[in-house]
């Protein structure tokens, strides 16, 4: 046998490894896109690595597009799209509030979807957390507060309950685009009492679905309560424009 076809094997650098590890737990769902990592420090600690690799290794997933380091180098997890994907996106959405609308539409579409999913799949605990979701809502709009956060993060556990990863990412990716206009939506829709009433009653029909596990039934009030947003945000985006 010809010796030449064998080469040293390498041990891998300890940020590497890191590396590998971050990606496998993000491409496997436990880590989650916008979910924020440990300090650096308790990183450190958890993987058993001095600072100097883990900052390398940070630096590398960053580089990949996998996180994002923020001031105070706080590392979030970014959906996984590639920048050729994301950016003419964000550049598209924001030339009008008409494109922006394009985005929001298939938003509404991968939100019926999942919702259908949810119906098929949700399991007793994910239940009660949407309807916690719910009542958090619900809190904030009888408070006077906007009530965007626990609409977001609503939506965002419906598609979780899916168990389909990569639509999480999907999903995730539209939102991130839609992040400034979705402010912008609630606060138009904030103003309106009447809509914050009937908004919240959607909410409450999407997750009655969902706990009868009734896919078609998900859909219908998915599609009900997301054709009416898509109208508010229109509102919203064109007043302001």
């Amino acid at each position: 046998m010809n010796e030449e076809v064998f080469f040293p094997v390498k041990p891998k650098k300890i940020s590497e490894e890191i590396v590998k590890q971050l990606r496998d737990l993000i491409f496997s769902g436990k880590l989650q896109p916008g979910e924020k990592l440990p300090p650096e420090r308790e990183l450190a600690k958890s993987l058993n690595v001095s600072r100097p690799p883990l900052r390398e290794a940070l630096n590398t997933l960053q580089g990949m597009g996998i996180i994002e380091i923020q001031q105070g180098n706080r590392s979030f997890v970014r959906p996984i799209t590639t920048r050729s994907i994301y950016d003419p996106l964000v550049s598209y959405s924001k030339e009008s509030p008409l494109n922006i609308l394009q985005v929001f539409e298939v938003r509404k579409y991968l939100d019926i979807g999942a919702v259908s999913l949810a119906a098929e799949r949700a399991t007793p605990k994910q239940i009660m957390k949407l309807e916690k979701l719910v009542g958090q809502l619900e809190d904030d709009l009888k408070k006077g507060r906007l009530g965007a956060k626990p609409d977001l993060d609503f939506h965002m556990e419906i598609v979780r309950i899916t168990g389909n990863h990569v639509y999480h990412h999907l999903v995730s990716t539209v939102y991130d685009i839609l992040q400034e206009e979705y402010r912008i939506a609630w606060g138009g829709i904030f103003n309106n009492p009447e809509s914050k009433t009937v908004l919240l009653e959607q909410h409450k029909k999407i997750v009655s679905a969902i706990k009868m596990n009734n896919p078609q039934e998900a859909r219908r009030s998915a599609r009900e309560h997301l054709d009416y947003a898509e109208k508010k945000w229109a509102e919203a985006l064109l007043q302001k424009t």
